[in-house]
């Protein structure tokens, strides 16, 4: 059953296959139609209208290639200076001549060779290509063997663009070949070239939004909570300071004898003094790990803009003493009964 439907699918496929070829053949051969264009072709030589005559040629040719409809193509071209268009078709008339074994094979390589004296040609040399940068040649991008070859080409203006992968255009002209067998040589410094439009480098934007570290920014933050408890501490201290005064204030305390008043300013003073102490001293040392933080963090300033481009992301470092390593830079707090404070060290 697998069988015979497996040779019912490639018998159809088969017959596919040759009715669209004999569709194209049906199409393609169409000796009457193109009869009637190669005489319209005719006619417009006679009355010298070559562009038009050469259309009609071209069409009579792909409906039914003779080799009559071809050689009249390759003169056709030739009258319209189509220079190096007429010297490929009088090739390709050489090749079916060749082939159906025609005796007009002499005529065709004779016109061929008359033609090779007057084809205009063009070399296009590029020098010093780089990635990423492409030559085109009326929009169609060459090849890197076609720089440097002599390549026929009819005498028309032709337009050559350098264009880099960035979107950049670095070269856009527009040239005329020169005639009768004059050969048109066309330089391009592709290194002078990109390097008058020098490459945009985008900057990052998250790079500039901050230049902080992530030790840097804590430490900030650590400081800035030691230095509101630093704050803290001193209002407290400034309020017992204010209750004592009001407990020596006269009335309050007298030869060592205090009112209830006097007393509860005593007491409030001695509470806002403590509280006071204690905070400070927690203050003191949040601020000094924050401080230790921020000013041991690795430097990240960016570079200059003008920096050249092998130093440009080279990050020099910082000359410091030679006694004292890179970065070496400590804090550290004390406290006692009398007071407390912060030593600095090392090299900033």
């Amino acid at each position: 059953m697998k069988s015979a439907r497996l040779l019912f699918r490639t018998c159809l496929f088969a017959c596919s296959v040759i009715f669209a070829t004999a569709a194209t053949d049906a199409f393609a051969n169409d000796p009457v139609a193109a009869d009637a264009l190669y005489q319209a072709g005719k006619q417009l030589v006679t009355e010298k209208k070559y562009a038009e005559a050469c259309t009609k040629f071209d069409a009579s040719y792909k409906l039914d290639p003779t080799l009559g409809t071809l050689l009249n193509l390759a003169d056709c071209y030739e009258k319209a200076g189509r220079i190096a268009t007429s010297w490929a078709t009088w090739g390709a008339a050489i090749e079916q001549a060749r082939r159906d074994k025609d005796d007009r094979l002499d005529f065709a390589k004779e016109r061929r060779e008359a033609l090779t004296r007057r084809l205009p040609r063009m070399v296009i040399r590029a020098y010093g290509m780089l990635p990423g940068i492409d030559v085109y040649l009326d929009d169609t991008k060459l090849a890197p063997g076609a720089f440097g070859t002599e390549m026929p080409t009819d005498v028309l203006e032709h337009r050559l663009v350098v264009r880099r992968d960035d979107g950049a255009t670095l070269y856009d002209q527009k040239f005329q070949v020169h005639e009768d067998g004059k050969k048109t040589e066309i330089p391009l410094d592709i290194v002078a070239l990109n390097r008058k439009q020098p490459r945009i480098v985008q900057k990052n934007d998250s790079s500039s939004v901050s230049s902080s570290s992530p030790q840097r920014s804590a430490g900030a933050v650590i400081g800035t909570v030691g230095a509101v408890a630093l704050l803290t501490a001193g209002g407290l201290e400034l309020g017992a300071i204010l209750e004592r005064s009001d407990a020596n204030a006269a009335g309050a305390c007298v030869n060592g004898f205090c009112t209830p008043e006097g007393i509860r300013s005593i007491e409030s003073a001695r509470t806002l003094a403590e509280a006071g102490q204690w905070i400070g001293l927690g203050g003191l040392v949040i601020f000094s790990v924050g401080a230790t933080l921020f000013l041991a963090a690795p430097s990240t300033a960016p570079e200059p803009a003008n920096a050249g481009p092998r130093t440009a992301n080279v990050r020099l470092p910082k000359v410091r003493h030679p006694n004292l390593g890179p970065s070496r830079v400590w804090l550290s707090p004390w406290a006692g009964s009398s007071g407390g404070g912060v030593v600095v060290g090392g090299a900033l």
